[in-house]
């Protein structure tokens, strides 16, 4: 996966383009849907989702296939299947859903 940095446009944090496959957990753990991280950064992500579904107030974002790093989530805006996300608290390396 290659990725490159975008233009900070007045942002705090460098944002970086992906192309990359991931997955939405509910917080308890189950799987609500599949997306493509389209841009990240330190505090958030965009992403491009498998379906026209609003997204929960929290949800877990998993970076990698396995679920071993994954992102507490809380949508920042949303129009359709493209949405801004604003992750929350630290990332949880080797700890699957909870």
């Amino acid at each position: 996966m290659k990725s490159r940095m975008l233009k900070n446009s007045g942002r705090k944090n460098e944002r970086y383009s992906l192309a990359a496959p991931a997955m939405i957990y509910q917080t308890d753990g189950n799987p609500l849907m599949t997306c493509i991280v389209v841009d990240i950064s330190a505090t958030g992500a965009k992403l491009k989702l498998s379906r026209d579904e609003q997204l929960p107030t929290r949800f877990l974002l998993s970076l990698t296939r396995d679920t071993n790093v994954m992102r507490a989530c809380e949508p920042a805006w949303q129009l359709s299947i493209i949405a801004g996300v604003r992750f929350c608290g630290n990332p949880r390396p080797g700890s699957g859903p909870v």
